[in-house]
């Protein structure tokens, strides 16, 4: 079994886009909107809702068709190591049914990723015996991809307090990994000094494909200054087919190679819970929101790690200026997250601002600042910084 701990007693670099993310199936994705993010990683509530696009149970308000895109740029520091990444995140579209009664869409995000190197730096060996010498060799494992979520969406009006929305999501996309064993003889010069010379490369790539559908409810119900927000995912289980190809690299797949062996697998659904409260103030409104994931069970992970359990309390605070013209956000999260050898504390301040000075356009902009503690073996702390960028564009198709 690989292992990460065995892994990381070797010193090894690694540059991920998303964090410390080698389990399971990678990152779980938990929201893409720069406006929702700004409240620390709220799923529920949006500091800049000018044009009702960021919560399921409440897009159904607006009579505009809206289009909305989302990018963001990654700057963090993992023990004293720099990495840097840009993504896109995702885009949606929504449409009116009935005059702020319905409203139905189409979204497309990623559901869980990785894009990580890992090569160790430090040698294994093993022993020789009278008939062999002696060996050594390093290994490279690369990670790229994982599933996506294509999305219909539909939000309604129930009455004047209650609402709810319904996401039906396909899941589709590929996780590629790629190791490579570098095989070295092990000699020696006149100054009894080590010298390494490869014998061999043994190398293998993987790519395993995801399909399967999921289902997410939310609900939202309205009392004067106060709005309490519900929401529970669950997915049917997902089939992953896994096609591996021996002593070929991901490029040479292009050359139209068969696959050597195709295994059949399928994971059992994830469970996500989140309840939210928000309080309209004076000048503002105050939120505060609880979030709980409950990952897959599977033989399917990444360096034969279990996907992590995640526990997220998250507050904040947005407040609206110049007629709704602006907007400005904040917040604080803190994620636990852990599994039977790994455990992860992240905590993080959010800072956003919504711009709605042009008509039918907003943009959002969130900065995050924030350190992730991950314990195993040993302890590596991680520094971030990272910008959101969100736009939405709409327009009156019908009336």
């Amino acid at each position: 079994m690989r292992n990460i701990l065995l892994i990381i007693f070797f010193s090894f670099s690694f540059c991920s886009q998303y964090y410390f993310s080698l389990y399971g199936a990678g990152e779980k994705i938990i929201t893409s909107n720069p406006s929702n993010i700004s409240l620390g990683w709220s799923n529920l509530f949006s500091s800049n809702n000018y044009l009702q696009s960021a919560s399921l149970s409440n897009f159904y308000r607006s009579d505009l068709v809206r289009l909305s895109v989302s990018s963001d740029f990654n700057f963090s520091s993992i023990n004293n190591i720099n990495y840097y990444n840009q993504k896109m995140n995702y885009f949606s579209f929504l449409m009116p049914l009935n005059n702020k009664k319905q409203g139905i869409g189409l979204s497309l995000s990623p559901y869980y990723r990785i894009n990580s190197n890992i090569i160790e730096s430090n040698y294994s060996y093993i022993p020789g015996d009278i008939n062999n010498d002696p060996l050594a060799y390093k290994t490279e494992y690369s990670f790229s991809g994982g599933p996506s979520i294509a999305s219909i969406l539909l939000s309604s009006k129930i009455n004047s307090k209650l609402s709810f929305g319904l996401k039906f999501d396909y899941i589709f996309g590929s996780l590629y990994s790629y190791v490579k064993h570098n095989i070295y003889n092990v000699n020696y010069d006149i100054d009894e000094e080590v010298l390494y010379t490869l014998n061999s490369v043994d190398q293998y790539t993987s790519i395993k494909n995801y399909s399967g559908y999921g289902l997410k409810l939310e609900s939202s119900y309205n009392n004067l200054k106060n709005k309490l927000v519900t929401s529970f995912s669950i997915l049917n289980q997902t089939k992953i087919i896994d096609y591996f190809y021996d002593d070929i690299a991901p490029g040479g797949l292009e050359l139209g190679f068969n696959y050597n062996a195709r295994n059949d697998y399928k994971i059992s659904s994830p469970i996500e819970f989140n309840i939210g409260y928000s309080r309209l103030l004076k000048r503002g409104s105050f939120i505060i929101e609880y979030y709980l994931y409950h990952p897959f069970e599977s033989d399917v992970y990444i360096l034969d790690n279990r996907d992590l359990n995640k526990n997220k309390f998250n507050f904040g605070y947005h407040q609206k200026f110049l007629n709704n013209k602006f907007t400005l956000g904040a917040g604080f999260y803190m994620i636990n997250s852990y599994n039977d050898s790994i455990e992860s504390n992240k905590q993080g301040f959010t800072i956003g601002l919504g711009l709605n000075t042009l008509k039918y356009i907003t943009a959002d902009f969130c900065l995050e600042l924030g350190k992730n503690k991950i314990e195993f073996s040993e302890v590596l702390n991680e520094n971030y910084i990272n910008l959101y960028i969100g736009l939405s564009a709409s327009d009156i198709w019908f009336k």
